[in-house]
């Protein structure tokens, strides 16, 4: 993780994108897996680990399969 700034601007980021509604819909089906999750929100594994680090922090009950990169969007 490079910055605060940054690292707090990937959360916004992650957050304003991908909204939890969608993850719980997603989550809920038995079949699916971080990277199809991914796919069928049309989002990189990067800000998908950013919000479920966000959503992990509200109190909802996920596992992180990757870490957080703050460095990603530079790419």
């Amino acid at each position: 993780m490079t910055s605060r700034t940054e690292y707090q601007a990937n959360l916004f980021t992650a957050d304003f994108l991908i909204s939890d509604e969608a993850i719980e819909e997603l989550t809920e089906q038995e079949d699916m897996d971080y990277f199809r999750m991914c796919k069928e929100l049309y989002v990189s594994p990067d800000l998908m680990s950013f919000k479920l680090f966000s959503m992990i922090q509200r109190g909802y009950r996920y596992n992180l399969p990757q870490g957080l990169n703050s460095t990603f969007l530079k790419n």
